[in-house]
């Protein structure tokens, strides 16, 4: 098993007990609801100390427009690193994030206001989304091939693919186009020449970016 910062355990083409999944969603739920909520609240409150009575009403507009302007940008960039579906989909196959370790380096980006651009969470949430997505794709590709009753000397070398991306992943070399927006299409592959030219694009996917700029 490939190791990576922050992931304490996944299921490498196979999905887990729908209670173990059940409680790796309500985990995953609960970080980031209450972190879209505290960049919210932390940047709504930012020009509370400015709004006293003196103050003109134009120049409270403005600062009030700026709060709000500094709110949506923090929120949106942080759905983009911790948003995707893959985030949630990847209980199915067992993927257990420390969630309690990136909650302590938030709770102190927190404290020192560090913008959501320059977080520590840009690069972590980036390589931990690219794993869940690599174990998503693994267990469904694996899994149609043995439903089609593929002869070995066709889904060893697939799985082979997919342990090489994870060994890719632990390097932080690539970024791949999310599950989620792909499985659709996965999905209504029916011959198994169509799957594994599907796989080989997978295996030949580019350089790491962050999420939210796939296509």
């Amino acid at each position: 098993m490939v190791k990576f910062p922050y992931v304490l355990e996944y299921s490498l083409f196979t999905q887990v007990e729908i209670k173990n999944a059940e409680e790796l969603l309500a985990e995953y739920n609960d970080f980031y609801i209450y972190n879209l909520a505290q960049y919210q609240s932390l940047f709504e409150h930012d020009n509370e100390k400015f709004v006293v009575e003196e103050l003109e009403l134009a120049e409270r507009e403005r600062l009030d427009a700026v709060a709000e302007h500094n709110v949506k940008v923090s929120t949106d960039h942080f759905s983009k690193l911790f948003g995707s579906k893959d985030f949630a989909e990847s209980s199915l196959v067992g993927l257990k994030i420390n969630w309690y370790d990136l909650q302590q380096i938030l709770l102190e980006e927190y404290k020192t206001k560090v913008p959501i651009h320059q977080s520590s969470m840009n690069d972590i949430a980036t390589r931990l989304r690219t794993v869940a997505t690599i174990l998503l794709f693994a267990e469904r590709v694996v899994t149609k091939l043995e439903k089609l009753e593929c002869d070995r000397d066709v889904t060893e070398p697939v799985k082979k693919g997919f342990e090489d991306l994870l060994e890719r992943a632990g390097a932080g070399d690539f970024c791949l186009p999310e599950f989620h927006k792909a499985k659709v299409q996965l999905n209504k592959m029916k011959r198994v020449n169509l799957i594994t030219e599907f796989c080989k694009k997978l295996f030949e996917s580019g350089p790491l970016h962050t999420p939210g700029q796939e296509t």
